[in-house]
C-alpha cells in the first residue's frame, strides 16, 4: 500500500535520491517502487538538485556531473 499523504523518512529520501543517481528509472516509476506520490519525487528531486530536466521530459543531467542521461523503456 502507498504512503501518500505523510511525510518520507530520511531513509526513504535518501533511496529517493540514490534511484534519482544511479538509475535510468522515471520519477513515475520511483513513485511506485517507493509507495509516493509523483509530486514527493519531484520534491526531493528539486530540493537536492539530483537531476536536471532543463524543460526536458526525456532527458536529464546529474546534479554536478553534466552527465546527459536518457531512459530506456522495457516492456
Amino acid at each position: 500500500m502507498g504512503n501518500q499523504g505523510r511525510s518520507l523518512t530520511e531513509r526513504q529520501i535518501a533511496r529517493i535520491i540514490d534511484l534519482l543517481a544511479s538509475t535510468d528509472m522515471t520519477m513515475p516509476q520511483i513513485a511506485i517502487r517507493m509507495g509516493c506520490s509523483r509530486s514527493a519525487i519531484t520534491s526531493v528531486n528539486t530540493r537536492f538538485g539530483v537531476r536536471n530536466y532543463e524543460g526536458s521530459r526525456a532527458k536529464w543531467k546529474l546534479g554536478s556531473t553534466g552527465k546527459s542521461e536518457t531512459p530506456t523503456h522495457t516492456p
